[in-house]
């Protein structure tokens, strides 16, 4: 092998490391908040109505989960309705009645609309204010 080929290979193997180091270094920008975000959920106090950011862990388990400031097990998954009067102010969360072991269709505090699972927001709806 003459000295032309061998520097040859060894700049393509350098350019080659550069680009496998400079996508790698790409695919990973952001992932920690991605993850962050996907592991956080929003649950709400069936008592007060105050809302907490819960991290989901392995050992999260089942609803309702201890609300860290009175100790009480009154934490529970919400919804977001965002019809009528709620889709202006951004959506109001709504602990479903499936939650709290209560019969029926859940119903919206603010606006009196159905809230279910996965609830969709209105066709014409264009995102928080």
């Amino acid at each position: 092998m003459n000295d032309s080929l061998k520097r040859g290979i060894l700049i393509g193997a350098v350019v080659l490391l550069v680009v496998a180091c400079g996508y790698y270094a790409w695919s990973s920008m952001g992932r920690d908040e991605i993850v962050q975000a996907a592991n956080t959920r929003v649950l709400m106090c069936s008592e007060t109505g105050e809302l907490f950011e819960v991290q989901l862990t392995p050992d999260f388990g089942a609803f309702p989960h201890q609300n860290p400031k009175t100790g009480t097990m009154t934490l529970y998954p919400t919804e977001i309705c965002y019809w009528n009067q709620c889709g202006d102010r951004g959506g109001t969360r709504v602990i479903l009645n499936h939650w709290l072991g209560e019969e029926g269709p859940t119903h919206c505090p603010v606006c009196g609309h159905v809230v279910r699972r996965h609830n969709p927001a209105p066709p014409d709806w264009q995102g928080p204010p």
